[in-house]
């Protein structure tokens, strides 16, 4: 079992990891409790990376937002937009083999390439005192949820902690301003793979640690 005493939901520097909506969200974890410095926080999640293409335009869309709902907060990047599908965040190092673990989670996962789409902004909430200004979609999106659920239930077999909620979203944003819901032209690409990132607090880093091809 790879349960670590130290592991927790969320890093602040990802705050809807796990797709936690509305006004929802894990508590603020005391990092002075832990012993560890804001700096020594990573994260380690299953993500859908936005093709350089689409992560231009969701940058460029993210600015036009931030600009005309009056917001402050830093956009994430073009080399950081993603769509989180699970994982773990953790004090310090990784508990010991969870890294190679993961990957041996998503080596057999073979789902074939799909189709995506995001057509709302809105802003989930967050108990670390800012919003998530993030891009969501009006349905379901079928494919995307099939292989959140191959990993999530991989990741249980395994005995990994894994949070239970999964909301689609690509976060632009943090901010304290409440925004509405609106409608943005649409935005729709293929996945053609899944990726295990590293999140770094304070860095504001992704280390691609595997990537994984969908079949065609």
């Amino acid at each position: 079992m790879f349960y670590h005493p130290k592991i927790r939901r969320l890093s602040p520097d990802q705050f809807d990891l796990f797709g936690g909506g509305g006004n929802t969200g894990p508590a603020k974890p005391s990092l002075q409790a832990a012993g560890q410095s804001d700096a020594a926080w990573n994260s380690y999640f299953f993500a859908v990376v936005l093709p350089s293409d689409i992560a231009r335009s969701v940058d460029a869309l993210g600015r036009q937002l931030r600009r005309s709902m009056k917001l402050r907060g830093n956009l994430v990047g073009p080399d950081r937009y993603h769509v989180s599908l699970c994982g773990i965040g953790a004090f310090g190092e990784a508990p010991s083999g969870i890294v190679d673990r993961l990957k041996q989670i998503g080596a057999p996962i073979h789902e074939p390439r799909f189709d995506i789409f995001f057509d709302q902004a809105e802003a989930f909430g967050s108990s670390y005192g800012k919003r998530s200004l993030v891009l969501t979609a009006s349905d379901t999106l079928p494919a995307l949820l099939a292989l959140q659920r191959r990993l999530h239930d991989a990741m249980l077999a395994a005995s990994v902690p894994i949070d239970e909620r999964f909301n689609p979203h690509i976060t632009l944003l943090y901010d304290r301003r409440p925004v509405p819901r609106i409608d943005i032209p649409r935005l729709s690409f293929t996945v053609p793979e899944f990726v295990l990132i590293r999140s770094v607090h304070g860095a504001r880093r992704h280390d691609h640690l595997a990537r994984w091809s969908l079949g065609s």
